[in-house]
Parts: structure tokens; C-alpha cells; sequence
């Protein structure tokens, strides 16, 4: 039997402290969401309740993975890699000598490289999408003899594997990560990724709310109309705030809390920005409906595609004397 209390309990306090916060959080949202029903128009209450529903089921399913324990965790990135891949691979156009590269793209590559995670092989981690699966790709891709198309195929795939699984394997490396002399220390892997993770959601939440409440000047009018100025400098200084409040998560001082907080907001809407221009190439709104009032997994992961390699190289570069990144190889 799961050990439900113990596996929570064992988490540093200042990461308990951040859950229940986001929990009562929630809980204030759904109650503010339900008082003003007749108070704002029909359609955007009801985009209000389908937003705060999949918030539940979010910061549920990432509580209960994280809590209990890091394999679980490293599982829930690889499937949201693997059904991110499924979403982009179904919206771009491909050819039918595609078809083995994508195989290879879709159920090889992603399991390797949560592989290299679940083993703490951080070289292999580095390295295997940027080199390994660019070099391969183009190699299946050869066997279908067809070069119409060739250049265009190997980039698709690429880009996918890249921003999806590449990206994405970011976040579940970070909670393979501890603390080098200080097994007490109050931050560690699993809280850098808390960290991380709440930054960014603050920031998307609240850009919404400003842009909704005071948004007049978009930012990329032709690619996502919904992004304002006001929403981004509303939504990152709010996201900014909350970061400085809960900096006892990770290793940064006060000031360079700020910093990161605003690397993560910023490397988030560019991230966002991306993939609105990608669906608007694609001349798609959404790219699935798995969750509702989101959209599907890159509609809900986008700002964190961009976000989490930097993060976690900034963290690895400037903190990586404090932390235990390698595993038995290196």
C-alpha cells in the first residue's frame, strides 16, 4: 500500500507550504467564479468555470506525482512529452514515407530519452535529442528514396522532438537533482521544479486577467490577439512577486529571485508567442481538447517548452556546485 501521508510529508516544508497555498488559491478562484455568474456575459463565465476546472485537474494530477514520488514524476513528463508528440505530429502535414521516422520519432526517441532521465545519465540526456535523434531522423527518412519533401520532413520532426520531449525532459530532470552537502537543505530538485512550474502558471493566469481587464495593446496582433502588453507586464510582475515570495524554494538570493522570475515569464510568452504562430500556420485554434477551457497538452505546456531548458541551465551553470546533477555516469 502507498504510503499517501508519508511520501507528502517527506517534501521540504517550504514546497508544502507553496501546495497548500495553490490549493487555497484554487479553492478562492472557484468561489469568485461562481459569485460573479450573474454579474459578466454567459460566454465568459463559462470559459471561466472550463479554466478552473482543468486547474483542478492540473495542480491535482502534478501534486499527486510529485508528492508520492520522483519515478512517477519522470512517468507524468513522459507522457505529457508523448501526448504532446501525438498532438503536433497530428497537426502538421507529413508524407506517407514519413511513416517509419515517425514511428522511430514518436515511440523510440521519447522512451530513450526518459531512459536517460530515469538513470540519471546526464551527458546522454544533453546530448541524444540535439545530436543522437537529429542524426537518425534524416537516416529513416532515407529509406523511403523519395527526396521530395526530404529537407522539409527531417525538419518537422525535428522541431517537434525538440520542443516536446527535448523541452519538456527539462522539467523531469530537475527532480533528479540534491543538494551536495545539505540533505536538509530547504530546497531541492523537486522544489526547483515546483518553483518553476508555479512561476510560469502564475504568470499565464494572471496575463489572462489583465489582458481580459485592461488589454488594449496586443503584442503580435496577427498571431495571438489575446496577447497584450498590459496582460504581460501585469501577469510577469504579478508572477515576479509571488516568485520572490516563495525564493526559499530554491538556491537564489532576493535579488536574483527577481531575475529568474522574469527570465521565466519572459522565455514563457516567447514560448507562447511560438506556438500561437505555429497554430495559426497550421490554421488550427487549438491543438486538442484534452482538457477543457485549455485546449490540449501544448496549449497547457507551451510557455514551459521555452522556459525550462534555460531555467534549468541557469541553474545548472551558476548553482551546480550546490547540487548533485550526475548520476553514476556522467
Amino acid at each position: 500500500m502507498v504510503d499517501f501521508k508519508g511520501a507528502f510529508l517527506n517534501l521540504p516544508e517550504p514546497a508544502l507550504r507553496l501546495l497548500v497555498f495553490v490549493l487555497a488559491f484554487l479553492m478562492g478562484a472557484t468561489a469568485v467564479v461562481f459569485l460573479i455568474g450573474k454579474f459578466i456575459p454567459e460566454s465568459l463565465h463559462r470559459e471561466l468555470v472550463d479554466r478552473v476546472k482543468a486547474w483542478w485537474i492540473i495542480v491535482g494530477v502534478l501534486t499527486l506525482a510529485i508528492g508520492l514520488s520522483r519515478e512517477l514524476t519522470i512517468i507524468l513528463f513522459w507522457f505529457i512529452s508523448f501526448w504532446a508528440l501525438k498532438e503536433y505530429f497530428t497537426a502538421i502535414r507529413t508524407r506517407p514515407e514519413d511513416h517509419l521516422a515517425l514511428f522511430v520519432a514518436f515511440f523510440v526517441i521519447p522512451t530513450l530519452q526518459y531512459l536517460w532521465i530515469w538513470n540519471r545519465w546526464y551527458i546522454m540526456f544533453l546530448i541524444f535529442v540535439p545530436v543522437y535523434a537529429f542524426l537518425s531522423i534524416p537516416f529513416f527518412l532515407l529509406i523511403s528514396r523519395n527526396p521530395r519533401g526530404f529537407i522539409l520532413s527531417s525538419a518537422r520532426i525535428h522541431w517537434g522532438l525538440m520542443a516536446f520531449v527535448y523541452g519538456i525532459g527539462h522539467m523531469a530532470y530537475l527532480v533528479n537533482l540534491h543538494h551536495l552537502h545539505d540533505p536538509d537543505a530547504p530546497y531541492s530538485g523537486i522544489t526547483l521544479l515546483i518553483y518553476l512550474i508555479f512561476v510560469a502558471e502564475i504568470s499565464d493566469v494572471f496575463q489572462y486577467i489583465f489582458g481580459k481587464l485592461f488589454g488594449k495593446h496586443r503584442v503580435w496582433p496577427s498571431i495571438s490577439p489575446g496577447k497584450t502588453w498590459e496582460g504581460l507586464i501585469g501577469g510577469g510582475l504579478t508572477a515576479t512577486l509571488f516568485g520572490y515570495q516563495f525564493r526559499s524554494l530554491t538556491p537564489f538570493s532576493p535579488p536574483e529571485s527577481i531575475f529568474v522570475s522574469l527570465l521565466i515569464v519572459i522565455l514563457g510568452f516567447i514560448g507562447g508567442g511560438v506556438m500561437s504562430a505555429m497554430k495559426r500556420d497550421l490554421g488550427k485554434k487549438d491543438f486538442g481538447y484534452i482538457l477543457p477551457g485549455h485546449g490540449g497538452i501544448i496549449d497547457r505546456v507551451d510557455s514551459l517548452c521555452w522556459a525550462a531548458p534555460i531555467y534549468f541551465h541557469y541553474i545548472a551553470y551558476f548553482h551546480g556546485h550546490y547540487l548533485l546533477i550526475t548520476g553514476a555516469r556522467s
